[in-house]
């Protein structure tokens, strides 16, 4: 169970609170290499992504790159045989590495988060969050021929959404579980909406504007796994008492 002790009333209800002393759980190594290196594949195509938007698109409708994108210093990481193709390539592959990311990163959760808590369902927001964004990019650039790619931008749009929701609903959840301070508390319910906005002034692109900070987030859990002041109760500790009562 690593570092932790078992209070006589966690014992006798026949569970564990995992105490580590602000620690995170660390993630699997299958876990961890799919957050690291589909994270760092999806952030390292992102600067390619958006100058290929703007070659595509955005310039022809007087949209600018950032200033740091506009240099043409950045290299074309997946050029294809026109621009709309070279586009489309860079969308396909940051969504699949961002798919990569999510599933590792729920899995990593339903491993660590105790069941039926307010935190695990918020967290569950977060994931789906991650999934929308990454299968939308799918449906949007690599099977635009057999399905609008307007619903994966839709999709993209909705998963950006419920990442604001999810950060104000675990702030809501570990306000009640874990008694965190007022001031953590309004940091967590505003990430959500910063990381979206933030993301997107940096980069100027949807979807790897917004995507760009939780990818970094991604990577970060991955290394690290998640402290316990957002993790509440593990069911790693419950299962290794689930035969004690």
């Amino acid at each position: 169970m690593g570092r932790g002790y078992r209070s006589p009333a966690a014992v006798v209800r026949g569970y564990v609170v995992c105490m580590d002393d602000g620690h995170a759980f660390v993630p699997t190594g299958l876990e961890r290499a799919g957050m690291v290196v589909g994270g760092l594949v999806a952030l390292i195509v992102t600067p390619s992504f958006s100058r290929a938007y703007f070659s595509a698109y955005g310039y022809s409708i007087g949209e600018q790159p950032p200033p740091w994108l506009a240099s043409d210093w950045w290299p074309v990481l997946l050029p294809g045989s026109n621009r709309v193709d070279t586009y489309n390539r860079h969308g396909v592959v940051f969504g699949i590495a961002m798919l990569v990311a999510a599933v590792s990163f729920g899995r990593y959760l339903r491993r660590t988060v105790a069941p039926r808590t307010g935190v695990r369902r918020a967290w569950r927001i977060t994931v789906f969050a991650l999934l929308a964004v990454a299968i939308g990019s799918i449906l949007e650039y690599g099977l635009g021929n057999l399905v609008d790619p307007g619903y994966g931008f839709g999709l993209e749009l909705i998963g950006f959404l419920a990442i604001v929701v999810g950060t104000i609903r675990l702030a809501i959840a570990l306000r009640r579980e874990q008694e965190m301070p007022l001031p953590a508390l309004v940091l967590v319910a505003l990430s959500g909406l910063i990381v979206v906005i933030a993301g997107m002034l940096l980069v100027g692109h949807i979807p790897s504007g917004p995507a760009s900070l939780m990818l970094v987030f991604l990577i970060v859990v991955g290394v690290n796994g998640l402290p316990s002041s957002v993790r509440g109760q593990s069911t790693l500790g419950a299962e290794s008492a689930g035969g004690v009562a």
